[in-house]
């Protein structure tokens, strides 16, 4: 199972200017593109340049502008003149300010192609996903980037291919069955059915590729709103702020010919998702731990799906049981000499971004060095394990049962922390000068 980190919320109550673009095409004479992606708590990360500067973008298609969000790395932005704006989305804070600009030129991949390509960049420095996952990401590709394509979304072999003609699909894709859906705003939204003791009936859900979670249902939910079998939580961040809410499980969700049971469910307090600030209605969002289930086509310009199950459909769905969310810091410098004998030892620190260097000193001995991110404790769940057992805000994780510091990556810990339900954990903490040692077991709030 993959770990859930994050939520990104797609960007509204943005005007919506009309220009003669036509959006992203493939090439003259390509037909079909496979892009490879890389996948970090259920989201699609895609390289992605924008007028001849590489980026890293999230996949969104909740977003209804292409984002850029953080520069980090960045050497120069290139962009097109344009104006000041204001934007909203999810979370309580105001709206932001983003340079609007178009007539940009994106590429993704080889051969597709948006000339004249409309950008968002947030002055907003406090919106940084780098410390929530292991790769730098810089913003967030909308749903124009699908919109003239057939796309499939395969994430067992984490790639996308796109296409002009459904003709061209495999025969065992062309051969599925293909349900219809709403296309609202360029966005595509699934009819389901949800069955659990708060919501039971037909529900009208956003397809967002942008969401880490399962399930989303805004089911005007208050702070004072209480219910078995459910529990508050940190649910994730969007562009404007943090969100908090209650998670618990539907007992089943009927998405066509399949049925998934027991689901994990959010619902975020009513004041992170006012339709007054997002400008849109609707009633929840599907996300990156649902539809990594199966194999995804979509078809923007029929409004159609294909959802074939796939290896991870029966795999259970969980929270984060230990209660440990965690962010990346500085980085540590580690070396290892192989050969002989092998010998790992710590030498420094250092903020370098390479990662894995090596140096013959002899036919048998080998130097390698490696800078490793530490990871922080930046939230803690109330009467959680993690709680119970002492854990603290801004302890340094040096090492999780068997893996040691040199080892953990936030894929690794969160994946910990997901999954395995009663799993112990021993957990090696470094407070200040101190090394500490605490013992957890992942208790399922929600079964």
């Amino acid at each position: 199972m993959k770990s859930l980190l994050l939520i990104i919320a797609c960007i509204c109550s943005i005007p919506q200017i009309m220009n003669a673009q036509e959006g992203f095409l493939l090439a003259p004479g390509i037909e079909q593109e496979k892009i490879s992606f890389e996948s970090y708590s259920n989201l699609i990360i895609v390289p992605v340049k924008v007028n001849d500067v590489d980026f890293n973008f999230i996949l969104d298609t909740g977003a209804t502008k292409t984002i850029i969000f953080n520069l980090r790395g960045i050497d120069s932005l290139r962009i097109q003149k344009g104006r000041y704006i204001q934007v909203n989305g999810y979370g309580k804070k105001k709206s932001l300010k983003a340079y609007h600009s178009l007539g940009n030129f994106i590429e993704v991949g080889k051969h597709i192609l948006n000339k004249d390509a409309e950008v968002l960049v947030l002055s907003d420095t406090d919106i940084d996903m780098s410390p929530k996952l292991d790769i730098e990401v810089h913003g967030l590709l909308s749903v124009d980037f699908l919109k003239n394509f057939i796309s499939h979304i395969d994430y067992q072999d984490s790639y996308i291919k796109v296409y002009n003609h459904f003709e061209d699909l495999p025969n065992y894709l062309r051969r599925a069955e293909q349900f219809d859906l709403n296309l609202k705003g360029n966005r595509l939204f699934i009819n389901s059915y949800l069955d659990n003791d708060l919501v039971k009936g037909d529900y009208e859900l956003l397809i967002d590729t942008g969401s880490g979670d399962a399930l989303w249902v805004f089911n005007e939910v208050g702070k004072d709103v209480v219910f078995k079998n459910s529990f508050e939580d940190y649910l994730g961040f969007g562009i404007n702020g943090d969100i908090y809410g209650l998670r618990t499980k539907v007992q089943s969700l009927k998405l066509f010919n399949s049925t998934l049971n027991n689901v994990a469910v959010s619902y975020p307090y009513k004041e992170y998702h006012s339709s007054k600030k997002t400008s849109f209605s609707h009633d929840g969002s599907l996300g990156g731990e649902l539809l990594r289930r199966f194999d995804v086509v979509l078809d923007y310009p029929n409004a159609s799906i294909i959802m074939i199950p796939n290896k991870s459909f029966d795999e259970g769905f969980y929270y984060n049981m230990s209660g440990i969310g965690v962010q990346k810091g500085d980085l540590d410098l580690f070396t290892t000499y192989v050969g002989e004998k092998f010998i790992p030892n710590k030498i420094g620190y250092g903020n370098s971004t390479s990662t894995v260097t090596s140096i013959d000193l002899s036919p048998r001995v080998q130097l390698s060095y490696e800078y490793v991110p530490k990871i922080f404790v930046d939230y803690i769940r109330e009467g959680s394990p993690a709680d119970k057992a002492g854990v603290m805000v801004g302890d340094q994780i040096i090492g999780i049962n068997s893996y040691s510091q040199k080892e953990l990556t936030l894929n690794k810990v969160t994946e910990l922390f997901f999954k395995n339900p009663y799993k112990k954990l021993k957990i090696r903490i470094k407070r200040g000068n101190k090394i500490v040692k605490v013992e957890i077991v992942n208790i399922p709030l929600v079964l």
